[in-house]
């Protein structure tokens, strides 16, 4: 994947994942003490389970892109900030001054005729 798609998918996954959280909490706070939860709460969860794999499909796309291009400093630092809870922090930095996508271009040589 490239570096575009995957910046922007995973940073508008971030934005949909807090919204729907704050929504899934919200309605989960305010439903009545009989035990039943709104069904607009089971679908606020859908939304941050789905979310949440776009995230992770993205976030993987672009280690696999960063070690496709040899970025190791770029690969270690969006992993170790992934994993300690900052991905996003990680993927904004890769969104803005990360490597640029390099399409290797193979010439062929002409044969004689």
């Amino acid at each position: 994947m490239s570096k575009r798609i995957t910046t922007r998918w995973y940073i508008g996954a971030w934005v949909v994942y807090i919204l729907a959280a704050i929504t899934f909490f919200m309605m989960s706070r305010s439903a009545q003490g009989d035990g039943s939860l709104p069904p607009g709460v089971w679908l606020a969860y859908l939304v941050l389970m789905i979310s949440a794999v776009v995230m992770l499909v993205t976030w993987i796309g672009a280690l696999v892109r960063l070690a496709q291009q040899r970025a190791w400093g770029w690969l270690i630092g969006v992993l170790v900030l992934h994993l300690i809870g900052l991905g996003i922090i990680g993927m904004v930095a890769y969104a803005i001054s990360g490597p640029e996508d390099a399409d290797t271009v193979v010439i062929r040589p002409s044969t004689p005729v």
